[in-house]
């Protein structure tokens, strides 16, 4: 019952080779006409296959069939579904380098893909929107989806082990393929994520998955892509991370002078993530000691305007005093 199956499904491999060697083991009389019609079975059902498993039906109906030309419709799709997986790869990059430490660091996530993937796809727009939530999204056929969520949630059940996820912040739906250094290939930047080692443990970064979705012969298919680990090492303390356009402004508070209080908020933004107060200012204010400072930490806000970096703020409290005298 093919509309039973779905992809929280576990193919069990081990029985496949006992289904074809069953099928080859029959009467000779009908052996041919059994296999023959497991293999024309194989495309003709394919419209009952729900899109997420169809990928892994046919990889495992092959298994059982054989080289039979009565797969050759199947072979067509599942043909087409290798061509666009060779044009198709996730990448994880870490922003800076891998040296990591036990800091918050960012992480961005691309799809890369060929020039004629991207046309014939119309983009890849829609992943960075959640399609339930809104009154008037269409999806060319498909069942909308709410695809930053699904992207979300996978993510996380990827790096929570090793990784706390801080956040995720997706690019907009005006995003846009850049030119990649390699150029067979487009970069569409799709998500930054900031995240923190667990430990001086850890010392890579596991696969990250994501589902894509394409029309086929049989409707509309879902194929998975997935990145591959990135060595880090959290054991080092963290390298300085790349940023620019630096703004700093600068807020005091003197209401409580009377009481020798003083508050000076600093509030910095950049492209790439914001650094260490220590780095960009000089607290050494004559006539006050700071008593205490309040990192807020940094928060990701959006993507840059030319989609190659992302823009982030960070917040610090200083509580300042009179030197004595």
């Amino acid at each position: 019952d093919l509309g039973a199956v779905d992809e929280s499904q576990v193919v069990a491999k081990s029985q496949l080779p006992l289904i074809r060697d069953a099928l080859a083991n029959l009467p000779e009389e009908s052996r041919q006409r059994h296999q023959d019609r497991f293999a024309s079975l194989l495309f003709t059902r394919m419209s009952a296959v729900k899109p997420q498993i169809k990928f892994r039906y046919l990889q495992a109906g092959f298994d059982v069939a054989g080289d039979n030309e009565q797969t050759n419709e199947a072979k067509k799709i599942w043909d087409y579904y290798q061509d666009l997986l060779s044009e198709l790869r996730l990448d994880v990059v870490v922003d800076g380098g891998a040296a990591i430490g036990t800091e918050p660091f960012g992480v961005r996530v691309d799809i890369m893909h060929s020039e004629q993937v991207g046309r014939e796809s119309g983009g890849f727009q829609k992943y960075a929107s959640n399609q339930n939530d809104s009154f008037n999204s269409y999806n060319y056929g498909r069942p909308t989806e709410n695809y930053r969520d699904k992207f979300h949630d996978a993510a996380i059940a990827s790096l929570r082990e090793n990784f706390e996820v801080l956040s995720i912040t997706f690019n907009s739906e005006k995003m846009d393929a850049l030119a990649d250094a390699d150029p067979a290939w487009k970069r569409t930047p799709y998500a930054y994520m900031l995240l923190q080692a667990r430990g001086p443990h850890v010392d890579r970064i596991p696969q990250i998955k994501m589902d894509l979705d394409f029309m086929d012969m049989s409707g509309f298919t879902i194929l998975p892509i997935g990145s591959s680990p990135v060595a880090v090492d959290a054991s080092t303390p963290q390298e300085a991370r790349p940023f620019s356009k630096l703004e700093v402004t600068q807020l005091l508070d003197e209401r409580k002078i009377d009481e020798g209080k003083v508050t000076l908020e600093i509030k910095a933004k950049s492209w790439g993530m914001v650094p260490d107060l220590e780095t960009f200012l000089e607290l050494k204010t004559p006539g006050f000691v700071v008593k205490k400072s309040d990192d807020q930490g940094a928060a990701v806000t959006c993507f840059s305007d030319d989609q190659d970096s992302i823009e982030s703020e960070r917040v610090w409290l200083l509580a300042m005093a009179p030197e004595e005298g």
